[in-house]
């Protein structure tokens, strides 16, 4: 006799919902990996020449975290901009449609496209600023 397999629940835009990671209440609490790692170091009972490159370590971790981050938002700024390039060359119906149109539709799909190019560079924007990181340098 076969198993049946249990279909996947998807959310309402058909996504997996078997794929999203959650995170568990006490991680939003607890302390960052460069703290816990610099906390680590500290509680350690190391010779001074370790100790010395030990304490170097957090920082460093931390500096591949942002960067993380920083690549992260610069791969969304990009999408985003892929994404308006897409919806500025279906906005070339524009031009062909006149005043009179009989199916006002059109325009409404029109405007839809407007608020499309809104919304992606609002995220843009953000995908932008993380791209930045905390500096302006």
């Amino acid at each position: 006799m076969k198993k049946r397999r249990r279909p996947k629940e998807t959310t309402p835009m058909g996504t997996d919902t078997a794929r999203r990671p959650t995170l568990p209440i006490e991680s939003l609490t607890r302390p960052s990996l460069v703290e816990r790692i610099r906390q680590g170091v500290a509680g350690a009972a190391l010779e001074r020449q370790c100790a010395k490159a030990a304490n170097g370590m957090p920082d460093y971790v931390g500096l591949e975290g942002d960067l993380v981050q920083r690549a992260g938002g610069l791969a969304d700024a990009r999408r985003m901009r892929d994404a308006i390039v897409l919806v500025l060359a279906l906005l070339g119906e524009l031009d062909e449609l006149m005043p009179d149109e009989p199916d006002r539709s059109a325009f409404h799909e029109i405007a839809d496209l407007f608020q499309d190019i809104s919304e992606f560079a609002a995220f843009g924007v953000k995908a932008a600023r993380q791209a930045a990181g905390g500096g302006n340098s």
